[in-house]
């Protein structure tokens, strides 16, 4: 019997609806692979879009964050950058915060964030921020105040039509000065008038660290807020008490040469009593003045015509000898770091000292000229020209940013305009000159009183690692790049530095840092 006929003689016996059972049977589980996928992917989708709406929440609270911040900041910024105050003003918030009110209200910040409820339309998320302000501190360093609080905003996001929310905080640190203010505190300021509405963009501030928050632009200050009076300073270096006047009788005495009211001859005179030595004291124009380094020496070399002298002193060995045509003086006691000049220098440069020690004018781009934690004031009656850059050891670049590995104020460069004894009004002024094919890089902080800063670089660019303070600011179409927070502003207020102060009360913001971006507990 064949195959075929077999399988129609069982097809024959077979029972009848096992096919039809067998039909349901597979139906059954395909339907149920079917629900089962279709209910998982309904479950995927709910917990794919309740994550999508936690996202949009979150998103929603950064919003809410970065907009209140934004409003915040830019008011904090207007209304205490550099602002002047009156004398009664300042006696008054003064005497507030000495006894213990605070400088910044929560109430204040609320008012400038906003206290209603955000919605973004085309989105449909919405934001409520609400800002609250804890007082850390409060120096009192007699001639101004140091505050400082914390200033938490925290924002709580949602979307319109669901449920769920989410809360985000950021926490910043505010410090503010008030009073008659160190100039290097004021990362560009120009007194009114004294720079070109067309120039405003020749000036750019760069901040080294991400997390402060800064003025896109210079500050600007009443005329009359860069001093040109240095007889408060320079009286420190001459070991002298708050003299009113400095008359030659008084110098005479503090240079220790015979007494009378004969004018002190043309030199430069270290200042030296049993205690130790004082500042540096130079009477008429310099020819040129050089800064350099040798080993752990800061050296300072003077020439004025055919005569040079010359400082060196090491912030380490606490050791200081003084170069010049009767001999050498070798002290155990570090001298006052300020170099006083009543005339004009015509060539501030970076110098590289020879076999003996003696300084010559260095072309290169790469001389460092400042000692690593040295501390040096120069302050001039009359026009300073700097005609290299000047380097501090440490300086490093990242990505076109300078950093310092000490946190320190390496150099202040003063010139005042007026002659330090007769109080005349001289031709003052801090000019740039660089014959160089780089950047002129000055490490340091810049007043210039009287003329103002005047940029006549041949590279079209200067750029400041410090500050820049001036009565007015020709750019000759130079590029000035200021960058700021390299500096540990907590050492403002020591007694070691020499600063250049506001010669009117301020009000400033100097530090607006973030330092905690976190979801809230």
């Amino acid at each position: 019997m064949s195959s075929f006929s077999s399988l129609k003689i069982l097809l024959k016996n077979k029972a009848p609806g096992s096919a039809f059972i067998i039909c349901i049977l597979v139906m059954a589980i395909f339907t149920s692979l079917g629900l089962g996928w279709l209910i998982n992917s309904q479950i995927f989708l709910q917990v794919e879009g309740s994550r999508k709406l936690n996202r949009l929440s979150l998103y929603a609270a950064e919003n809410g964050l970065k907009t209140s911040l934004d409003q915040i900041s830019d008011r904090i910024i207007t209304s205490y950058s550099g602002r002047e105050i009156s004398e009664e003003n300042y006696d008054s918030l003064r005497a507030r915060l000495l006894s213990g009110e605070p400088l910044l209200t929560s109430n204040a910040v609320n008012e400038m964030a906003g206290s209603e409820e955000s919605i973004d339309d085309f989105s449909q998320m919405t934001w409520l921020t609400t800002a609250s302000v804890e007082k850390e501190g409060l120096e009192d360093f007699e001639q101004y105040l140091k505050s400082t609080c914390r200033l938490i905003i925290n924002s709580t996001g949602r979307v319109q039509g669901f449920g769920g929310q989410r809360s985000e905080d950021v926490i910043t640190r505010l410090t503010f000065y008030a009073g008659y203010l160190p100039l290097d505190q004021l990362s560009t300021a120009i007194e009114e008038g004294g720079l070109e509405e067309s120039e405003n963009k020749q000036i750019k501030i760069v901040s080294s660290d991400p997390a402060r928050i800064e003025n896109d632009g210079p500050l600007t200050l009443s005329q009359g807020s860069i001093p040109d009076n240095a007889l408060p300073l320079i009286s420190r270096g001459l070991k002298l008490f708050r003299p009113e006047g400095l008359p030659n009788w008084l110098l005479r005495q503090a240079l220790g040469l015979p007494a009378g009211d004969e004018q002190v001859p043309d030199g430069v005179y270290l200042i030296k009593d049993d205690l130790g030595p004082g500042g540096v004291f130079v009477q008429g124009d310099l020819s040129q003045l050089l800064l350099g380094i040798q080993a752990d020496r800061q050296i300072i070399q003077f020439q004025q015509e055919d005569k040079t002298w010359q400082i060196r002193f090491s912030p380490g060995s606490q050791e200081t000898t003084f170069l010049s045509s009767e001999g050498q003086e070798d002290f155990d006691q570090l001298l006052i770091p300020i170099v006083m000049i009543n005339g004009r220098v015509e060539n501030l440069a970076a110098g590289q000292p020879d076999a003996e020690g003696l300084l010559a004018p260095s072309p290169e781009e790469d001389t460092l000229s400042i000692l690593a934690d040295c501390y040096l004031t120069i302050v001039s009656s009359g026009k300073i020209n700097i005609t290299t850059s000047l380097k501090a050891q440490g300086l490093e670049w990242r990505e076109g940013i300078p950093y310092l590995r000490q946190k320190a104020s390496p150099l202040i460069i003063w010139s005042t305009g007026k002659d330090f004894q007769t109080e005349e009004q001289i031709d003052g002024g801090i000019n740039l000159f660089s014959q160089g094919t780089g950047p002129q890089v000055i490490t340091g902080n810049l007043a210039a009183a009287g003329e103002g800063l005047k940029v006549s670089s041949k590279t079209g660019e200067v750029q400041i690692a410090g500050s820049l303070a001036a009565t007015r600011v020709d750019t000759e179409d130079n590029q000035i790049t200021v960058f700021t927070g390299l500096q540990n502003k907590s050492s403002v207020g020591n007694q070691d530095e020499l600063h250049v102060y506001s010669n009117k009360p301020l009000i400033h913001l100097s530090e607006f840092r973030i330092i905690e971006w976190e979801a809230a507990k």
